[in-house]
C-alpha cells in the first residue's frame, strides 16, 4: 500500500514540470507575437531619440584682440564730431565726454568707418575766466573710438570747436584786457563829452565866454586821470567764459596712421 501511494504522489509531481513546461513556452510566444520576434529579423521596439541640444559654448576673447576687420586711417585724416553733453570752463578735470562722428572715416584701402561712430575723451585741463582778462579754458583729449563695440586708442588733435580755430587742443575764452580797459575810460569819456558841450555853449554868451575854458579843462583832466588808472583798474577785470552745449560741433585731426579694429 506504501508503494503504491508513493508511485501516486511521484506521478503528481511529474504532471506539474509538464504543464510549468507548457505554461512558460505559452508566455515567451505572447512575448514574441508582442515585439515581432518571429520574423526573418527580430528587433525590439526603437528607443525615442535625445533632442539636440541649443546650447553652444561661446569661448571668451581672454587677450582682447579684434576678433573683425581692421582698418588703417591715414594721418591728418579729419573727422567732424557732435559732443553728447554740455562742456564749459566749469567742467571739472577728469569729465569723461563723449562724441559722435558726423561723416564717413574712409580707410587707407578705401573701406568706410561710417557716420554715428562713437568717440571719447578727457577734459584734461579747464578753469573759469581770472583776472587781468583771461578767459576761460577747456583742454580736450579725445583718445578713444569704439567701432562695432570695440574700443581702438587714437591720438588727436582738437583743431576747430563751434566753428572756430583751436590751438593746441585748448579751446580758450575770450581775453579781454584791452577791451575792459577802453570799458573803464567810458566815464571819463562821458564826462569830457559833457563838458565841451557846455563850454560850447559858454562861448556864445557876452562875459560868460571868458570862463568858458573851465568846463572842458575839468572834463579833459578827469578823462586824461580816468585813461591812466583805467589799465590798472581792467587788470582786476575777467576774460570771457566758454560754453558749448550738447551738439557743439567738433573737429579732430588724426596724429600718424592708425589701426581702428572692429
Amino acid at each position: 500500500m506504501k508503494k503504491i501511494l508513493i508511485f501516486l504522489i511521484l506521478l503528481s509531481f511529474i504532471n506539474l514540470n509538464v504543464h510549468a513546461v507548457e505554461f512558460d513556452t505559452s508566455i515567451d510566444a505572447g512575448i514574441r507575437k508582442n515585439y515581432n520576434l518571429d520574423g526573418a529579423e527580430e528587433t525590439l521596439p526603437s528607443l525615442p531619440n535625445a533632442a539636440p541640444s541649443s546650447y553652444a559654448e561661446v569661448p571668451l576673447n581672454t587677450n582682447n584682440k579684434a576678433t573683425g576687420k581692421v582698418y588703417t586711417l591715414k594721418g591728418g585724416t579729419k573727422v567732424t564730431l557732435s559732443s553728447q553733453r554740455a562742456i564749459t570752463d566749469y567742467t571739472p578735470r577728469g569729465t569723461k565726454v563723449s562724441f559722435v562722428s558726423q561723416n564717413n572715416i574712409y580707410a587707407k584701402d578705401g573701406t568706410v568707418i561710417n557716420a554715428g561712430t562713437l568717440f571719447k575723451g578727457t577734459v584734461t585741463d579747464s578753469h573759469p575766466p581770472q583776472i587781468t582778462g583771461n578767459g576761460g579754458l577747456i583742454e580736450l583729449k579725445i583718445d578713444e573710438i569704439y567701432h562695432n563695440g570695440v574700443m581702438s586708442p587714437i591720438t588727436t588733435k582738437v583743431s576747430m570747436a563751434n566753428s572756430r580755430k583751436v590751438f593746441l587742443s585748448d579751446i580758450k575764452g575770450k581775453r579781454k584786457y584791452w577791451s575792459n580797459t577802453a570799458k573803464m575810460t567810458t566815464p571819463g569819456k562821458k564826462v569830457f563829452r559833457a563838458t565841451k558841450g557846455a563850454s560850447s555853449s559858454m562861448y556864445m554868451i557876452p562875459f560868460v565866454n571868458l570862463v568858458a575854458f573851465v568846463p572842458i579843462t575839468i572834463g579833459s583832466v578827469f578823462y586824461i586821470l580816468n585813461a591812466t588808472v583805467a589799465p590798472v583798474i581792467a587788470i582786476f577785470s575777467k576774460g570771457g567764459n566758454i560754453s558749448l552745449p550738447a551738439g557743439t560741433k567738433f573737429e579732430i585731426k588724426i596724429k600718424g596712421d592708425t589701426e581702428i579694429r572692429g
